[in-house]
C-alpha cells in the first residue's frame, strides 16, 4: 500500500511538471497572461483589454507570444465579476466568456473561469516578505480567516478560510457594499458621491473611477475648477494640486476603513491584505500610522482590530501563484 502511495506522488509530480497551463488575470483595463511549464510561472503578458474585441482574440494573442508552438494543456482565467453561470461578464469590460467555447477553440482540455479575486485569495500562503509591505499590528492567528481587498479598476474581496482538505477561497462582491465616513467633511465627499454616481458605493470612491470622483467632488468642496484628469495625472499631482491632495487623502481613508470593516466582517485574524493597482503607487503619500490608526478607529473593537496584521501586497502580479496552484489541482 505505502508503495503504491509512493508510485502515484511520484506520477502526479511527474505531471505536474510536465503540466503547460495558460494563467490569465483579466480585469477591466488590462488582462495578464502567463504560461505555467515545469511548474514555473513565466514573465506575464499584458495585454490592454480595450485592444481587443473579444476575449477570445486576446487568448489567440497571448497563446501566439507565450506558447508558439502549442502543447498548452489547460488554462486557468481569473475574471473582474462574479463567475456563477457562463458566459461570464466582466463587471467594468465588454468581454464575455465560456470555458467549453474556449476549450473547442484552442483545444484545451479544461478550462477553468474564476473571479479574480478568489486566484489573489489562493495566492496569499505563497507570497513572501519581499512581496508585501507590513503596517504593524499584532501576529496572525494560526487557522483564522485571512482576507485580500484591492481598488484596480474596481474594488475586489475575497477571503480564505481554513479547513481540513486545505484553505477554501470565497470570492465576494463587497467592494460594493456602501460607503461609511467618519468625518463631517467625509460626509459630504460621501452626499456628493451619491448625487453623482446615484449611489455611494465602496466602488464609486476605491477605483480608478473612484479617485476621478473623489477628485472632482474635492474640486467642488474647495471651490474650484473641476479638472479633467485620470487617476494616473491625480496621484501625480497630489504633492502640488490641493484639490489632487484632498482626492488622495480621501481615497486612503476611506480604505483604511473599508479595510478595518472587511476584517470585522469575515473575523480576519489571520491578516489583511490590500492589493490592486492603485495602494502600490500610493505608497509615496502613504503616513503608514495614520492608516493603521484609520482601520483600528472602530470602537468598541479597536483592540481587535490592533491585533489584525495589515499589508500592502507590492508584487506586481499576486494572483499568477494562486492561478498556478488551482491550474495543478488534479
Amino acid at each position: 500500500m505505502l508503495l503504491l502511495h509512493r508510485r502515484r506522488v511520484r506520477h502526479l509530480r511527474r505531471a505536474r511538471h510536465l503540466l503547460s497551463a495558460l494563467l490569465a488575470d483579466i480585469g477591466g483595463t488590462n488582462a495578464r497572461f502567463a504560461l505555467l511549464q515545469g511548474g514555473q510561472v513565466g514573465p506575464p503578458l499584458v495585454l490592454p483589454v480595450a485592444g481587443h474585441a473579444t476575449a477570445d482574440d486576446a487568448i489567440a494573442a497571448a497563446l501566439a507570444t507565450l506558447a508558439p508552438e502549442g502543447g498548452v494543456d489547460r488554462a486557468v482565467l481569473a475574471l473582474a465579476g462574479p463567475v456563477l453561470e457562463e458566459p461570464v461578464r466582466l463587471t467594468n469590460a465588454d468581454w464575455a466568456l465560456d470555458s467549453r467555447a474556449i476549450a473547442a477553440r484552442f483545444g484545451l482540455d479544461r478550462v477553468l473561469l474564476v473571479n479574480d479575486f478568489l486566484a489573489q485569495a489562493r495566492a496569499l500562503p505563497h507570497l513572501q516578505a519581499e512581496d508585501v509591505l507590513p503596517l504593524d499590528g499584532g501576529q496572525a492567528v494560526a487557522g483564522a480567516p485571512l482576507l485580500v481587498v484591492g481598488p484596480g479598476t474596481g474594488l475586489g474581496a475575497a477571503g480564505l478560510v481554513p479547513a481540513p482538505g486545505g484553505p477554501i477561497a470565497i470570492p465576494t462582491e463587497g467592494g460594493h457594499i456602501g460607503l461609511a465616513g467618519e468625518t463631517a467633511r467625509e460626509d459630504a465627499v460621501i452626499a456628493a458621491l451619491r448625487a453623482r454616481c446615484g449611489r455611494a458605493g465602496a466602488e464609486e470612491a476605491l477605483s480608478g473611477r473612484g479617485l476621478v470622483n473623489l477628485d472632482a467632488i474635492s474640486a467642488g468642496l474647495q471651490g474650484a475648477p473641476v479638472p479633467s484628469r485620470d487617476a494616473a495625472q491625480i496621484v501625480a499631482a497630489a504633492t502640488t494640486c490641493p484639490v489632487a491632495g484632498e482626492a488622495v487623502v480621501h481615497f486612503l481613508n476611506f480604505l483604511a476603513s473599508y479595510a478595518g470593516d472587511m476584517a470585522l466582517a469575515w473575523g480576519a485574524r489571520g491578516g489583511v491584505f490590500i492589493a490592486g493597482g492603485i495602494p502600490p503607487r500610493l505608497l509615496h503619500l502613504l503616513d503608514r500610522a495614520s492608516f493603521r490608526a484609520r482601520f483600528e478607529a472602530k470602537p468598541p473593537m479597536r483592540h481587535w482590530l490592533a491585533e489584525v496584521p495589515l499589508a500592502i501586497v507590492t508584487h506586481p502580479a499576486p494572483a499568477f501563484a494562486g492561478l498556478a496552484a488551482m491550474a495543478q489541482e488534479p
